[in-house]
């Protein structure tokens, strides 16, 4: 497995990294300069900016070009020979090892690395600047709260480190320690400027590390989390170690670079903005702040499960915890830094968000959980269900919201101003008749016959209710909603895409609904418009893009839905989600950064117009890849795996899949499917049994099975390589050479009685 990186020009750049971890959350300029560092423990900010610049013999070092690995962000300078490396990042570690490096992880660090290739000695002098309020960026669309832009600090220095307090709130500290003493330090009570220089004999290097370490807790912790983070070295060893971890993962291998990519970063971006805050583990959906929404909670569970499922199960436990209203609704969003959050619905009968839920609540269920995960939270699918079931009126569920933006819109499209969308809506009716059918496959699961003919009846119901009510006579596709005055509306928009993900269309009104929605005024080349350019409402910009111009999230739903009739679709797809990150002059389209999926888009222009940073894009590529390409199909029955590949594709893979406690490997190879488990499967099936398998060539990915008439060996590489792969096999060791081609996947029959094996 290659380490994802990559490398650009940095007149090229218009923004920089989003890192995070547990605790923290950086945002970065194109040039490694912080614009922002946010604590999730108190819902804080405690450094507004850090800029860092460098002069050689007196002469400013030029920027030439930024890095982006998972772990980092790092900007290159030049001058006269002289090389200087600025490198960030916040220490990442994965999920119970986190617990022994909290410490750790309430620090940022800098590493400045030096290097003097010229033919004479250097004088390198660099100057760094701290604004530790807030401060408001152009390269964000999140702004921090005004509150947080009037703190005002104390500073108190000695040689080479600092202590920094905000006034009126002593717990609020910041402890920073210099690698080497400065000779200038001056600060206010807005901000600190430091200067070092350094005489770089010919060929030297040298390296300079800087720590600044928060607490919530005051200045003793401060420094205890300093002193935690003393060797920022193998800190950011040890980072890059918990990513390659992340990355074996769920770890999806196909013949097309570009998904392949895509699927790495969605991993790496995927735990970025997962945190533990004061009620417990979530995401917010606009970084940094402390908002979780429960409908994006459960969009981003679909994937989770399949990389960090743990969170997922924390995630879920918070929001049975807080986000329940009496009679089982799911609210729209809680804080998770009140100890009692309270519940916001935007007073809101019925939206997206209780459905949703439950359909997460399955999802997690059905992939990684055991027999004990139905006795806590069957119940909450059951209450949210009944809550779901007395909100029917004549067969269709009805939110009889009045008002305008989120006040009066009930579907995932809900902050358009001067907008309503409620009545009986398509979108909110198909995701209730999946919650229905869902908690009735669990009551059946848990043999309460009563329970689950209830809700089974009550789907068919809405179901027939759907399709009697709420298709037009105009389109022949469905309604965008019934208003609350039984007005009929006819829109073409992206939501027709849900009662053909949820199941309530027909295979006829199925096909014509992803024949529409793949039509060149929706579908383009960066993804699904949500509103056609046809309809009078339309606009590329307005409401935050939502009436024409691109979620990614609604491309994902599209091309998870034709992956079976249109699999060169549904990797189409894939590549117009991930066309941005991998543009080669970024700036052109404002703040997109190599690696992250941004959150949406001009309908017209495609320039991002919203976080360079989705938080649910990330792991809804996963979901895709994993249950779109992969074929995964979670249901109370066996795991089903039914790739849907193009034509062209002879073999996909997936190693290591988290499922109910254990991991499934499996290969479609030329046709037949190669797995470690028993599933179904659409293609012939061959079980065997996992072998462990190494490679001299970190580029080759490989995986092996024995088989009841002998052992197969599968090898890929993402570029033309050649290495040695050994096989072991109870106390046996195969090794084979293999040579490979550029994204050639092949398959090897093993002999028992081959000469290349040897007892270990």
């Amino acid at each position: 497995m290659k380490y994802p990186s990559y490398t650009y020009p940095i007149d090229k750049l218009t923004t920089g990294s989003s890192l995070g971890n547990y605790h923290l959350f950086a945002r970065f300029d194109a040039e490694t300069n912080l614009k922002g560092l946010w604590s999730a423990d108190d819902n804080q900010f405690y450094v507004g900016e850090w800029e860092c610049s460098f002069d050689v013999d007196g002469i400013p070092a030029q920027g030439r070009f930024t890095e982006f690995f998972p772990e980092s962000q790092s900007t290159t300078y030049s001058h006269e020979g002289v090389t200087v490396t600025k490198l960030a990042f916040l220490p990442f570690f994965l999920e119970q090892e986190a617990n022994r490096h909290v410490d750790e992880m309430h620090s940022l660090v800098y590493l400045i690395r030096l290097l003097n290739e010229s033919e004479a000695r250097r004088h390198v002098r660099f100057r760094q600047m701290i604004y530790f309020p807030a401060d408001r960026s152009p390269l964000f669309t999140k702004q921090p709260p005004l509150e947080q832009m009037d703190k005002q600090v104390k500073i108190t220095s000695s040689a080479s480190s600092c202590e920094i307090i905000t006034e009126n709130a002593e717990a609020e500290a910041r402890v920073l320690v210099s690698g080497m003493p400065w000779k200038l330090c001056e600060g206010n009570d807005r901000s600190l400027m430091i200067e070092f220089e350094i005489d770089l004999e010919q060929g030297e290097r040298k390296e300079v590390p800087f720590v600044l370490s928060i607490s919530d807790k005051g200045i003793d912790q401060a420094h205890r989390n300093a002193g935690k983070s003393d060797s920022p070295g193998l800190l950011l060893e040890k980072s890059r170690g918990s990513y390659t971890s992340l990355l074996r993962r769920s770890m999806v291998l196909t013949p097309d670079d570009v998904i392949n990519r895509g699927v790495a970063w969605a991993k790496v971006n995927t735990v970025r903005v997962q945190h533990r805050y004061p009620i417990g583990e979530a995401f917010t959906n606009d970084p940094p702040q402390d908002i979780v929404v429960v409908r994006d909670v459960a969009w981003y569970v679909f994937g989770s499960d399949y990389l960090t499922p743990e969170f997922s199960r924390n995630m879920l436990d918070v929001v049975n915890s807080f986000g329940v209203h009496e009679g089982g609704k799911l609210t729209e969003y809680i804080h998770a830094n009140e100890i009692r959050p309270e519940k916001h619905d935007y007073k809101l009968n019925i939206n997206d968000d209780t459905p949703l839920l439950v359909a997460a609540l399955f999802h997690h269920g059905m992939t990684v959980g055991k027999d004990e995960f139905w006795e806590k939270y069957y119940p909450r699918m059951r209450t949210a269900s009944e809550w779901i079931i007395s909100q029917m009126k004549d067969g269709l569920v009805v939110c009889s919201a009045e008002g305008t933006n989120v006040w009066g819109i009930c579907g995932w499209r809900n902050i358009i101003d001067n907008y309503t969308l409620s009545g009986a809506v398509t979108e909110v009716n198909a995701e209730c008749y999946f919650a229905l059918k869902c908690t009735s496959e669990i009551a059946k699961l848990l043999g309460r016959t009563s329970e689950k003919e209830y809700f089974e009846s009550h789907a068919e119901i809405l179901k027939s209710s759907v399709n009697k009510h709420l298709l037009s006579d105009v389109t022949g596709l469905y309604l965008l909603n019934r208003d609350i005055a039984g007005a009929p509306h006819h829109d073409i928009t992206g939501d027709q895409i849900f009662p053909v993900f949820f199941g309530i269309a027909d295979d006829g009104t199925k096909k014509n609904i992803l024949k529409r929605l793949t039509h060149d005024d929706l579908w383009t080349s960066f993804g699904s418009r949500t509103v056609s350019p046809g309809e009078k409402n339309y606009d590329p910009d307005f409401g935050y893009q939502l009436m024409g111009g691109v979620w990614h999230n609604l491309t994902a739903w599209v091309s998870y839905c034709i992956r079976h009739d249109e699999p060169e679709r549904l990797v189409e797809g894939m590549h117009n989600i991930y066309r941005l990150p991998e543009i080669n002059n970024l700036k052109e389209y404002q703040n997109v950064v190599p690696g992250e999926f941004p959150e949406r888009l001009h309908g017209e222009t495609f320039a991002s117009r919203g976080m360079s940073l989705s938080p649910w894009m990330p792991p809804t590529y996963l979901w895709l890849a994993i249950e779109g390409l992969v074929g995964v199909k979670p249901s109370t029955g066996a795991i089903e795996i039914s790739p849907a590949i193009p034509v062209s594709w002879n073999w996909i893979a997936v190693k290591d899949l988290p499922w109910r406690g254990s991991h499934i490997t499996a290969l479609l190879f030329e046709g037949v499917l190669y797995c470690s488990e028993h599933v179904t499967s659409r293609y012939p099936l061959r079980v065997g049994e996992l072998l462990d398998v190494r490679s001299d060539n970190q580029i080759i990915a490989a995986m092996s099975f024995r088989l009841s008439d002998g052992i197969v060996l599968f090898a890929v590489s993402a570029e033309k390589t050649q290495g040695n792969v050994e096989i072991r096999d109870h106390g046996r060791i195969f090794r084979r050479q293999v040579s490979l081609n550029r994204n050639e996947g092949i398959l090897i029959r093993v002999s028992d009685t081959e000469s290349v094996m040897e007892k270990v």
